[in-house]
């Protein structure tokens, strides 16, 4: 969901407009998209895990929501699909607001720290990992 460039700036986008646009900073970016003020950005520093849900049916149907927020207290959740050890990402909901990974494929990266949670329950092999580089 953000990349950083060879001289250390980040690469960020905001998900309701489209921008893409760089920040550099000590601290983490303000999370909010310089053109159209939206809280739906890339995540503000690094993500902590506040809590991990799973459901799963009687037929072998299951999801994991890994809920987490970023440095500017912004929530950020992760819905994964699972089926046995693989995996795919559904949905990306960045302050209330769904995105769709279908739609945008940098949505299938997960950050390392949700990664770690999902293999942490079992799904060691995302979609992701298949279709997107690292």
């Amino acid at each position: 969901m953000r990349g950083e460039t060879d001289t250390g700036t980040a690469r960020l986008r905001c998900f309701e407009c489209g921008c893409e646009y760089g920040y550099l900073g000590s601290k983490p970016h303000p999370g909010r998209c310089p053109s159209c003020d939206s809280r739906c950005v890339s995540p503000a520093g690094e993500l902590v895990v506040v809590d991990v849900e799973t459901w799963q049916n009687a037929t072998g149907l299951s999801k994991i929501w890994v809920h987490t927020i970023d440095e500017r207290d912004r929530r950020f959740r992760f819905e994964i699909a699972p089926a046995g050890r693989e995996g795919k990402v559904v949905a990306v909901i960045v302050e209330g607001t769904a995105l769709d990974p279908a739609i945008d494929p940098a949505l299938r990266r997960l950050p390392a720290v949700v990664s770690e949670v999902v293999a942490h329950v079992g799904v060691s092999d995302l979609e992701a990992r298949r279709t997107s580089p690292a």
